[in-house]
């Protein structure tokens, strides 16, 4: 999640709107509803749940969107793979229509419309790639000889928010495709009003979860809402814990919880924070989703694993005040992949290179920018 992500987190003044739209195919026809759901930040509303789609259901926005079902490619043919690419989404029509070819909104960058996820989901299908389940990907990194469909790619989605993964889901169904949704635990306790107490750090109280609850409600999915989810199409795995995700306010100049000391902090004290919030984080993932989550992957919160500089001009801003190189050593130690945005970490230890599909790319540029990094071999897999 990048920084347009953090001030939305740090400022919900005003109503968000997702649309839920589902297209029903009956007799060659494409029937459209929209449903319009406002977040509990909204004066005088509370938080709607996320609608039912069922995975029978088509999603777009018009006859000119639909697409005929791929039901009848071709046979999937194994083979080894030299690269998996990775694909990373968040969110579905926040500030801008469904109908849109581009979700251009300087508020937040990581939306995708509803057209945008169905084109992109088409040129996926068309040009032949298969999807796999995030057990496939670690057992091909840890065995090269593993045998995948041909062209195979592995499609994410962030955070647990509910425009994204409901909207996404009969899109996904109907070509067959997987995706697995990284959770934090902390936000899908929030949208149920459920928030972690303030970190006592020598003798001063600390909030760890600005915007529990309000942010969340209305926002993030429940646990309930995330087991209704499709089995077919959704596994899940952790990004964060109770409150690892979350923007502190208590440094302005390290934010982010999994890589910052808390004021006072000793390096001992931060280790163990860190080490409890990923362990609960597991440990609730696999209670409330039980064989559907893995504990074999990680997404790094703002892909900071507090390197003290970059090696490419576009990388992740690495703010961090923890014991240089731990937090990079203990999620080697812990996880077989640890998801980063940066391509130039592909196969370090155990990172592995995700690329995340913004807005503001259109149809041509999602092409053109997934067959570069494929040229490039930027998914390569790489001895860790």
């Amino acid at each position: 999640m990048n920084s347009v992500t953090r001030r939305r987190r740090r400022a919900v003044g005003a109503a968000l709107v997702a649309f839920t739209i589902g297209l029903v195919l009956l007799s060659g026809e494409v029937v459209v509803a929209v449903v319009s759901h406002r977040s509990a930040s909204s004066p005088g509303l509370a938080a709607s749940p996320a609608p039912a789609v069922s995975p029978e259901q088509v999603i777009g926005v018009g006859n000119h969107l639909a697409r005929t079902a791929t039901s009848k490619r071709p046979r999937i043919v194994y083979s080894r793979a030299r690269q998996v690419p990775v694909l990373v989404y968040h969110e579905m029509n926040n500030g801008c229509e469904p109908a849109a070819k581009t979700c251009i909104n300087p508020k937040d960058a990581e939306t995708v419309s509803t057209a945008q996820f169905l084109a992109e989901m088409n040129y996926l299908a068309r040009v032949g790639y298969h999807t796999i389940s995030l057990a496939q990907y670690v057992t091909w990194l840890l065995d090269r000889k593993t045998e995948l469909p041909r062209k195979p790619i592995l499609l994410t989605a962030d955070n647990g928010i509910g425009n994204f993964l409901v909207n996404a889901e009969p899109i996904l169904a109907r070509d067959g495709f997987t995706m697995t949704a990284f959770i934090v635990t902390g936000f899908a306790d929030g949208a149920s009003g459920r928030c972690e107490p303030d970190v006592r750090v020598a003798g001063v109280s600390y909030d760890v979860q600005p915007g529990c609850g309000r942010d969340n409600e209305g926002w993030d999915l429940t646990w309930p809402e995330l087991r209704s989810l499709s089995p077919s199409v959704y596994s899940f795995a952790l990004e964060a814990g109770p409150s690892g995700h979350f923007v502190q306010h208590y440094d302005a100049h390290c934010e982010m919880f999994d890589a910052c000391k808390i004021p006072g902090e000793t390096d001992a004290a931060y280790e163990a924070r860190v080490r409890r919030e990923v362990t609960g984080g597991l440990r609730e993932l696999r209670a409330q989703l039980g064989g559907r989550a893995s504990t074999a992957a990680w997404v790094v919160p703002y892909s900071d694993l507090g390197y003290p500089r970059c090696a490419q001009p576009d990388c992740t801003p690495q703010a961090h005040t923890g014991p240089r190189g731990w937090l990079a050593a203990y999620a080697a130690s812990r996880f077989t992949a640890a998801f980063v945005e940066d391509a130039y970490r592909n196969g370090i230890r155990h990172e592995r290179f995700r690329d995340d599909i913004n807005g503001w790319m259109d149809e041509h540029i999602f092409q053109a920018r997934l067959n570069e990094f494929v040229g490039h071999h930027y998914f390569e897999w790489r001895r860790a």
